[in-house]
């Protein structure tokens, strides 16, 4: 294949007003496989198709994740203290350290935490429902997973802005309204790292209740964590646990607002809430895609791959895939979840499917739940913001109007 210079998918222009859907339906007709040039180092692979996506994700032997999920080359002192966490590893490492944090996921686990979850969703809806309008972004959608994450990590309430602010700058680090430059994303991974690891020094001089207590007090390999050990399985939790919530349910609302029946429908019967998440999750998702990296050169899918280069698993490709779904661009919150779960690849495949998806799915339905019992007639009072990326699909601002349901 010829590498010549072309911007085919990954371009910020491209991703102006998010992710470019029907382009992406139209290569993965066209192409299983298909090389672009990039502005990092030079050019990357892309697959569309969920059988490649799947074998790449699968095989870490022959495409590594060592060396970031992005695209983004990171700079070596950052890369070398990213490669000891856990986004970075691959098997078996990635198991051992995995294994610290799968119980605080499992379902049974949350269950225990519902009520709670359930008592936070009503404080939300508290704080605006009385203005008959919000910036539902912040205001509702980034609430739930806060407080979800925050809680379960034993991060004190008056730390929570300071988190916050960090895990923007890092997942949003090409929009200049939350980084400077690229560089200060860089620099706020560091920052969550020590401040993880501070959270663990607080911890062993203050113990109390939470999954980062657990965490200390386990081990890998007959020994526990070290404060920047858990630092930097604490960025990693925070970013992945974050930003992807906040990001679906406000492009989820959005969907509704475009299609009031869909609400309405809702409204009738409460217990659509949870295929309505699947079609969020499904038709909405925001991870646009991952990178691996090939640890040798190879023949794939009739393409030469050198050792060292980028494979980008565009994820929500396999979402509109009519092989999968019916009428696929649909937005249709009455599609079978157990299709829609089986198909989608929202969550990635293989060793690094999402630890958290269980939470996920929870912090989706009971905030989801709660609007739909108290809050109708929702409106856009002006168009939502993307923000600058092409890896993570998602608003900045979303207005919206609404009004009490009696």
């Amino acid at each position: 294949m010829s590498r010549c210079p072309v911007h085919t998918l990954l371009d910020f222009e491209r991703f102006a007003h998010g992710t470019p859907r029907a382009l992406i339906d139209e290569l993965r007709a066209q192409h299983r496989i298909l090389w672009e040039t990039d502005d990092y180092s030079g050019g990357h692979w892309l697959l569309f198709r969920q059988e490649d996506i799947d074998h790449v994700l699968k095989t870490p032997a022959l495409f590594t994740n060592a060396f970031s999920p992005i695209l983004d080359d990171f700079p070596p002192e950052v890369l070398a203290e990213q490669q000891k966490s856990l986004t970075f590893m691959d098997p078996p490492e990635h198991r051992k350290y995995r294994s610290l944090i799968d119980h605080a996921f499992r379902l049974k686990a949350l269950e225990s935490r519902r009520p709670a979850m359930e008592n936070a969703a009503r404080e939300i809806v508290d704080a605006v429902i009385a203005r008959g309008e919000c910036e539902f972004v912040n205001d509702v959608a980034m609430q739930m997973p806060m407080r979800v994450m925050f809680e379960l990590l034993g991060v004190h309430a008056a730390d929570y802005a300071r988190v916050v602010q960090l895990v923007n700058t890092l997942s949003m680090a090409d929009d200049p309204d939350f980084a400077e430059n690229r560089m200060a994303g860089f620099q706020a991974s560091m920052d969550l790292i020590s401040f993880g690891a501070e959270l663990a020094a607080d911890h062993r001089r203050n113990p109390r209740p939470s999954m980062t207590m657990d965490v200390l007090e386990a081990n890998v390999d007959g020994r526990a964590l070290d404060d920047a050990e858990f630092g930097r399985l604490f960025n990693n939790l925070l970013v992945g646990g974050l930003e992807t919530t906040r990001n679906t349910l406000a492009l989820g609302l959005h969907q509704l607002i475009l299609h009031p029946e869909q609400y309405r429908l809702l409204e009738q019967d409460a217990s659509l809430v949870p295929g309505a998440v699947e079609e969020f999750l499904r038709h909405q998702n925001t991870v646009v895609y991952l990178r691996r990296t090939a640890t040798e050169g190879m023949e794939f899918l009739g393409e030469r791959i050198r050792k060292g280069d980028k494979l980008v698993c565009v994820l929500g490709s396999p979402n509109r895939d009519p092989e999968f779904f019916p009428e696929p661009e649909r937005f249709d919150i009455t599609r079978p979840p157990a299709i829609a779960r089986k198909h989608y690849r929202t969550f990635g495949q293989g060793g690094h499917y999402c630890v958290g998806v269980h939470q996920a799915r929870l912090n989706l339905e009971v905030m989801l739940a709660e609007i739909v019992k108290r809050m109708t007639e929702f409106r856009l009072l002006a168009p939502p913001r993307h923000t600058r990326s092409i890896f993570m699909e998602g608003y900045k601002e979303m207005r919206v109007g609404f009004r009490a349901r009696g």
